[in-house]
């Protein structure tokens, strides 16, 4: 009965798909096919899968289940990928069902990404937690039969979406996986109404040894970072919520004790204590509206309350650095209103008239046009009750554009950036996920819908007033509308049932079409900002004249999760920004830059001082918490940071200011910072109003706070001073010596342990037996390793070849090895060996093994070659030290790596091998650079370093010889005297870097 059923559906279903198709043929003609979801239309708008935030979770009411992954060809024809792969279900939503969101295509076009969450409650009150994963398609040609596989190395228990492919294969991706993959913050809370959100934007290597050796976070976001995208030019582009406010909830449940319950966690451990929020503990911004109990105290006399809610376009490289808006935009640009900060300076003023003639107030789903490379279409949506649809919008930024250059373009018309119940003609609907196509012209998902979403439809039933297809924009008077005709002509409907849990839910009829993307060959950038964050010259001068190697320094930061932020001169601010004071001067110091024509009040500045966002705030009453906490901005005090930060004379997590203006200071990376510009009695003056995250390892340098677009409050030009502050951070940092061993922490890859300065991910002297070890038996037989002590060690792994004819048998041990963060790497370890007779004896092989797969054998050696003791016919046990040898092997190629070192026996019926003291460093480790370098006579083949000048020598020949392959560089200056000759045929470069460059 259920095959007869079952054949009816599905010849049925394709009936419906052979005659949609032979009406697509006379459809629009594209140039590609296009990949796109379909989704059961979600009538109710918070924290369902389409919405501007907390769209992330997989609950059957975030995301309805019934929808699937479809393509369309040219001719109009459609398939339905996910089905034939094998996935969904007609009819009853149960344990197969599917929803899916978010394709991206490779760079090929030959395979996709995308996101799927799999299975429904199959009864009643069954309440299950699902989560969406990320999945890669292939097989998309019309011929071909799609293959699903789940995207390994992927976090595990959390929520993964919004994938692309990187520049390098690797992923990036959005996830709700917390800060540290900390289990017990889990889920991160926005700083709106602390609801669930992801945490920013991450990066997987598919090919990496484990999710561990693979997996990383680009950004730390507070309200979550979404719909990442690469341009051409290589840079991230994506939309940031910009919430950086006090919790609204804790000031209501203070006012009007409504009940949320919020309180503190003492710190972000699992077992933190907790505490009531009074007395009020936040400490940054400006409290918020309605917080006239705060607003009264001297501190915060002639303030103006704060709060801040926009979702702007940023960009970084593509390996996480250099994170700032697009092209450095601003709210002034943008247009959104801003108050002043200070009602008792007459200088300031509240910001109503934007740079733009066409201002917008957000800015989603950004997609470059592959037609015109910096030109990036969005959508300006409202926040709530539309499903992030509103007007279509673009605007012009490639790279090195200033951004009071850059103007919005409205694409739909202004009507419909808002929903209107009583629209005017111009108002033709509500638009999402703009798709600008290789031919020029631009899809979007449109519903006709111009109003509010809600359920037309009853509770059993829901019914959606919003009608989302995919269709072409076409010319519309001075704008674009969206076509009368969808692309998929009639529609794909479906009738599905699923559990609420509580309830049975159906919908029969047309699905939403969402999420369309072009199937064609991208070119990859041809710069691509893998490894792109540099030191501005001016600052390469200070590490060279403080003997501070440049590469050895990031490669501290890194070790430590450690970054820099130097600022060469925070008293000049962008003209534009007179809602906070900008008559600014260095205490204790002339230096100052004064507006010419409202030159007074001046304020004194003498520190900066950052904030860090900590997940402390919980809320749902401390008795039975919520699951997971809320950012709050708390004093700078990450102990690695503070470690390395010269004293100050300001309050905790300040930095001086120095008399021409500069401050720099060390920071944790990986966590969302913030800063302000403080007095003499530490009172805040100017204050950031964004959080921005760095990467481990950057040095990062910007002009001022609140940088000029193009000219400061003084109309010059923005700073271009050698920061003294980032002189006084290095000369502190190159002295301190944490473990007294002699060895300075930038060169100690183990700071506080005095017996270690190099690193060694791997130091095994077998006390833990093979604890740390595969033992791979592969003919599972008597004859296997194991460890016992003997002369001259105390314990050592050794294999007993005698004890049976084990000829051509294999055994191995096993261990994966991170070398991450070294440059070179080399292999000790100790062997002891003798042969039964020159007829039996054994093998020793050491294998290093890549993570896709690729091996290398790095040592071999068998019989009288691996032999460290005359022939045995006894069973071999090493009788002294001298019986043991030290085997070393280059590992260098494989610096920067994970991988897994195999160590196999080949069995010959010989005797017993023993393996002790294995052992991986770093190698090559040297204090920086010569300050300076003579070069004379013929330069061979390489790279020559000075941490200042290289120079030639004066009359004397110097030649660079045809065939050879010469750099010069220097950290100042490099000379070429009278005699220098850099002959044909050769190579021959210079240029101004530094040790390490």
């Amino acid at each position: 009965m259920f095959f007869n059923y079952y054949l009816a559906m599905k010849t049925h279903f394709l009936l419906a798909v052979f005659s949609l198709c032979s009406i697509l043929l006379r459809a629009q003609t594209l140039p590609n096919p296009i990949l796109f979801c379909t989704q059961v239309p979600q009538p109710f708008g918070f924290a369902t899968s389409l919405e501007t935030f907390g769209n992330h979770q997989a609950s059957t009411f975030s995301a309805p289940r019934g929808g699937d992954l479809y393509i369309r060809y040219p001719d109009g024809s459609l398939k339905n990928l996910t089905q034939m792969a094998g996935y969904g279900q007609t009819e009853m939503q149960g344990a197969t069902s599917i929803a899916v969101r978010d394709p991206s295509v490779h760079w090929s076009g030959t395979k996709a990404l995308f996101s799927m969450v799999i299975g429904s409650a199959t009864a009643r009150y069954q309440v299950q937690s699902y989560r969406w994963k990320l999945y890669e398609i292939t097989g998309l040609g019309k011929n071909d039969t799609p293959v699903i596989t789940l995207v390994p190395n992927q976090p595990v228990g959390y929520n993964n979406i919004q994938p692309i492919y990187g520049t390098d294969d690797r992923i990036l991706f959005t996830t709700d996986m917390p800060l540290g993959g900390a289990a017990h913050l889990y889920p991160q809370h926005d700083e709106y109404e602390s609801s669930p959100i992801v945490s920013g934007i991450w990066r997987l290597d598919p090919k990496a040894c484990s999710m561990a050796d693979g997996l990383e976070m680009l950004t730390h976001s507070p309200s979550g970072d979404f719909t990442p995208s690469i341009d051409h030019a290589g840079r991230v582009i994506f939309t940031r919520w910009d919430h950086l406010q006090r919790d609204q909830q804790a000031d209501a449940d203070i006012i009007d004790n409504t009940g949320y319950g919020t309180f503190n966690y003492a710190d972000e451990t699992a077992n933190a204590a907790k505490s009531s929020i009074l007395p009020d503990v936040e400490i940054f911004p400006e409290p918020r509206p309605g917080r006239t109990d705060l607003l009264s105290l001297p501190q915060w006399a002639n303030t103006n309350p704060q709060n801040f809610n926009i979702f702007n376009p940023w960009m970084m490289n593509e390996d996480g650095t250099e994170m700032e808006m697009l092209n450095h935009l601003g709210r002034h640009e943008m247009g959104n209103y801003m108050t002043q900060n200070f009602t008792n300076d007459p200088n300031l003023h509240d910001f109503y008239t934007p740079i733009s003639p066409t201002p917008i107030r957000a800015m989603f789903h950004i997609r470059e046009s592959p037609v015109t490379p910096g030109l990036y279409y969005g959508i300006e949506a409202p926040e709530f009750g539309t499903h992030a649809s509103g007007m279509v919008v673009k605007v012009n930024a490639p790279p090195g554009m200033h951004p009071e250059q850059i103007t919005f373009t409205y694409v739909t018309h202004p009507d419909t950036r808002s929903p209107d119940e009583t629209p005017s003609a111009n108002h033709s609907g509500m638009y999402r996920t703009p798709l600008p196509l290789s031919d020029g012209q631009v899809i979007v998902s449109h519903s006709h819908a111009t109003d509010y979403d809600e359920n037309i439809g009853t509770s059993g039933a829901p019914l959606s007033k919003y009608d989302y297809r995919i269709r072409l924009l076409e010319a519309n008077g001075g704008y674009f509308k969206a076509s009368a005709t969808a692309l998929t002509g009639a529609g794909i409907t479906k009738t599905v049932s699923w559990w609420s849990p509580d309830e049975l839910l159906t919908y029969s009829g047309i699905l939403w079409e969402t999420y369309p993307v072009e199937v064609k060959v991208t070119p990859r950038p041809t710069t691509p900002t893998l490894h792109l964050q540099t030191v501005a010259p001016s600052e390469q001068a200070l590490f060279a004249a403080a003997g501070v190697n440049l590469h050895d320094f990031q490669k501290f930061l890194r070790r430590n999760n450690l970054s820099v932020l130097a600022i060469r001169d925070v008293t000049s601010r962008d003209d534009a920004d007179q809602q906070q004071p900008f008559n600014l001067k260095v205490s204790g110091s002339a230096h100052q830059t004064i507006n010419p024509v409202s030159p007074s009040p001046v304020y004194e500045v003498k520190h900066l001082q950052f904030l860090q966002n900590d997940l402390l705030r919980g809320i749902g009453g401390m008795a039975t918490p919520k699951p997971g906490r809320r950012g709050i901005a708390k004093f700078l005090h990450d102990p690695t940071a503070v470690a390395y930060n010269p004293p100050t004379t300001g309050a905790q997590g300040s930095a001086n200011i120095h008399p021409d203006g500069s401050a720099a200071m060390i920071v944790p990376a990986k966590r969302a910072l913030t800063w302000q510009l403080t007095d003499a009695n530490n009172k805040g003056i100017v204050r950031e109003r964004l959080w921005i995250s760095t990467k481990a390892g950057e040095v990062r340098t910007c002009t001022s706070c609140h940088g000029e677009s193009t000219l400061n409050q003084a109309g010059s030009t923005s700073p271009a001073n050698a920061p003294q502050a980032l002189t006084t951070l290095l000369n502190y940092v190159k002295g301190i010596d944490r473990d007294n061993d002699g060895i300075k922490d930038i060169y100690d890859a183990f700071p506080t342990d005095a017996a270690r300065h190099i690193a060694e991910p791997l130091n095994e002297q077998f006390v833990a037996n093979l604890t740390h070890w595969i033992n791979q038996n592969l003919d599972n037989d008597a004859i296997t390793w194991t460890t016992e002590s003997n002369t001259c060690h105390a314990n050592a792994a050794v294999i007993n070849n005698r004890a049976a004819d084990n000829t051509g048998k294999i055994d191995r041990l096993r261990r994966f090895v991170d070398l991450t963060n070294m440059d070179s790497a080399s292999l000790t370890f100790d062997v002891a060996y003798a042969r039964y007779d020159a007829i039996k004896f054994d093998k020793l092989r050491v294998w290093a093994i890549a993570c896709d797969g690729t091996q290398q054998l790095l040592y071999d050696k068998s019989g009288g070659t691996l032999a460290t003791a005359p022939d045995q016919t006894g069973l071999f046990t090493p009788a002294d030290c001298s019986q043991w040898r030290k085997e070393t092997v280059n590992l260098s190629a494989y610096a920067g790596k994970t991988l897994e070192l195999v160590f196999e026996d080949v069995g010959g019926w010989g005797n017993r091998l023993f393996l002790d003291n294995i052992l991986i460093q770093e190698t090559g480790i040297s204090p920086p650079c010569p300050d300076t370098l003579l070069v004379s006579g013929t330069i061979t083949s390489g790279k020559y370093d000075a941490a200042t000048t290289i120079t030639t020598q004066n009359s004397g020949p110097t030649t660079v010889s045809a065939g050879t392959n010469v750099m010069l560089n220097a950290g100042k200056s490099v000379t070429l005297q009278p005699g220098f000759e850099a002959q044909n045929g050769s190579i021959f470069k210079a240029y101004i870097g530094g040790c390490g460059y």
